[in-house]
């Protein structure tokens, strides 16, 4: 920083990495976080960079198995809506005590994309995916963002409880080229709202967050690795080519108790997408539970046992189930050195 209020801050994640990137990479080298602010005065600040944008800024305290193969890591795919890390320009307005309001216009990153012609059919549904470009009906399209995406955020203080509303946007246009459905376009409109709660009484906390969306696995938003998470996409039907919304929820609550340096965490998680295809319901839910216990045994020193069980539960299509996805559990130690 220096004394006109401007700064910076970078941050470095050595060994595996987040956002889909090559988990099992052990001694490779990431940027998390790279951005500026100004502090124009004492109400108004502006950053610019790449961090988390203001959109559902919780978590629940679930922090082992991020290379498990399921990709757990703060209840990612059960229930947690991840805004990810992002290039953004961002303005926060403080209003006192009360709280402020947090405006990001945020890089979707989608330019323009073709689809690889090999056919991908994951149990018979075909989404439109804008992150990974591919069409399981092989058909090559292009996708364009039109504006930035909106992530907005109105953080609210009340003595020992918070609330954390928010919203986001994003738009974007997707062409077929498939000369079978030459000049078929349509728009691809994300909606997201959330609402957070986090408060404290004596060594009592406790946080709790729901989120909402539409066509939320068209964006670059974190929803982990699930069955929800694959069909969180607008989908196409393979009878007359319509394009169908996907809805998307989850909801995760996080109880903890102090007790010296011990502190005991209860989580519960959900997350489910449904979505209609060929005229039927494509519908998946998923469930976590369990316990995280940090102990700080030095300053700077954590050990971190954690028990998870985990239902993937059933890939539904009308009245029938196509896949159970089946149940597992995740049991270890994490050792945490912040320095």
């Amino acid at each position: 920083t220096n004394e006109d209020n401007v700064g910076m801050f970078v941050e470095f994640g050595i060994g595996q990495t987040a956002q889909g990137v090559d988990l099992n990479n052990s001694s490779g080298v990431t940027l998390r976080h790279a951005y500026g602010w100004w502090d124009v005065n004492p109400n108004f600040t502006i950053m610019a960079g790449k961090s988390t944008t203001p959109f559902s800024p919780l978590m629940p305290s679930q922090m082992m198995g991020t290379n498990s193969g399921s990709y757990n890591v703060i209840g990612l795919g059960y229930g947690e809506f991840y805004s990810g890390r992002f290039a953004q320009v961002r303005g926060t307005f403080k209003m006192g005590k009360i709280g402020r309001i947090e405006l990001a216009l945020v890089d979707p990153n989608s330019g323009q994309r073709y689809a690889d012609t090999a056919a991908q059919e994951y149990q018979n549904f075909f989404p439109i995916n804008d992150y990974t470009g591919e069409d399981p009906l092989g058909r090559l399209y292009q996708n364009n963002s039109k504006i930035p995406a909106i992530h907005l955020a109105v953080p609210l203080y009340f003595g020992p409880i918070a609330v954390y509303p928010g919203f986001a946007y994003q738009y974007r246009s997707v062409d077929i080229i498939d000369p079978a459905y030459s000049g078929y376009d349509t728009s691809l409109h994300t909606y997201m709202g959330s609402l957070a709660v986090k408060g404290g009484f004596g060594p009592l906390g406790f946080a709790v967050e729901g989120n909402w969306g539409q066509n939320v696995g068209n964006t670059r938003m974190g929803l982990g690795n699930s069955a929800p998470t694959y069909i969180s996409s607008a989908v196409i039907n393979s009878v007359d080519s319509k394009v169908n919304d996907a809805a998307t929820y989850g909801y995760w609550l996080d109880v903890w108790y102090k007790i010296g340096p011990v502190t005991p965490h209860a989580i519960f998680g959900q997350l489910h997408s449904d979505v209609d295809w060929n005229y039927e319901e494509l519908s998946a839910k998923t469930t976590m539970w369990g316990f995280s216990i940090p102990i700080d045994l030095a300053k700077g020193f954590r050990v971190r046992p954690e028990v998870m069980w985990y239902d993937d539960g059933e890939l539904e299509y009308g009245s029938s189930d196509v896949q159970d996805y089946g149940k597992y559990a995740l049991y270890g130690v994490q050792f945490q050195i912040t320095f």
